[in-house]
């Protein structure tokens, strides 16, 4: 269970959006890298070392893949490090690719978490204030792909048990696979979509006048990450011509000091900041039973 969850479910969007306009609005360099960190020490200590580790791995040949595949098309750029196929590649076009790839990388994980902590009843709890029937049509979509692997899972492996793939003909391999996907996505999507069948039987959303028990209320602690998410946004609109980098032609001087790199990284860190203390209380906590 991640502490940082406990937050206000529409703060939680809110903070993950800043976080994201922030990066991509600037494209700065270090904004990216500290982005990027940021977001991988958090993915960890949602996951744990072992689990977190494969998919950076994996991230990490997307990074290079995107990193070298951007100045081998892109040629613009006033210095030339070396020549491909009679295009010259440029020190400009390499640095942006790798500022490319690295948010492209920091997105993914960043939104991989999010989604991790971003529960299907915080869903509910934001979006019935709304529209009880947006509520439920987006619970049951978020809930699809997820349910939908797994029910994927389950059935291979049954079916590898009972020898259902040990065919010689490439083809019949394809046309089972194929046949046990279709049963697959059939039977989650109907398990999936009769819950409105089933909540509107409840009177779910049939009234205006119906109660709903909250759990999620905004507490001390969403009030002091708000007020820190408003004095960010004040800042960095205040100082928003300073945090942009030009590639083209050339890569344009970086005028922020170390205090501006400060106040960007408490923010990209934020949450391992606050898993971390509210790990460190929990083990002193138990030490004192």
């Amino acid at each position: 269970m991640s502490a940082f969850s406990n937050f206000h479910p529409i703060l939680l969007l809110v903070y993950v959006t800043v976080v994201l306009v922030t990066m991509f609005s600037s494209f700065h360099p270090i904004i990216v890298a500290l982005a990027l960190i940021g977001g991988i020490l958090y993915f960890f200590m949602l996951h744990g070392m072992r689990t977190a580790s494969k998919d950076v791995v994996y991230y990490f040949f997307v990074f290079l893949l995107i990193a070298a595949a951007y100045p081998s098309y892109v040629h613009n750029g006033f210095t030339p490090l070396f020549f491909l196929n009679d295009h010259a590649v440029t020190l400009e076009a390499v640095t942006k690719g790798l500022v490319l790839a690295g948010t492209v990388v920091a997105t993914c994980f960043w939104m991989k978490s999010y989604f991790e902590i971003f529960t299907t009843n915080k869903v509910l709890a934001v979006l019935t204030r709304v529209s009880a029937n947006l509520g439920i049509l987006v619970s049951m979509l978020w809930r699809f792909i997820p349910l939908f692997k797994t029910k994927w899972r389950e059935k291979q492996m049954a079916q590898r048990g009972i020898g259902f793939y040990k065919v010689n003909s490439r083809v019949e391999k394809f046309r089972r696979a194929f046949a046990l996907w279709r049963q697959t996505l059939v039977q989650t999507a109907e398990f999936v979509f009769v819950k409105p069948d089933v909540m509107k039987a409840r009177g779910y959303g049939m009234t205006k006048a119906r109660t709903q028990y909250r759990v999620m209320r905004f507490t001390k602690r969403d009030g002091m990450l708000t007020i820190g998410l408003v004095l960010f946004l004040l800042y960095y609109i205040g100082y928003f011509s300073q945090h942009q980098t030009q590639y083209y032609p050339e890569i344009s001087e970086q005028t922020l000091g170390a205090g501006h790199y400060v106040i960007i990284g408490l923010l990209m860190f934020y949450p391992f900041i606050y898993e971390a203390k509210e790990s460190v209380k929990w083990r002193y906590l138990q030490s004192k039973i």
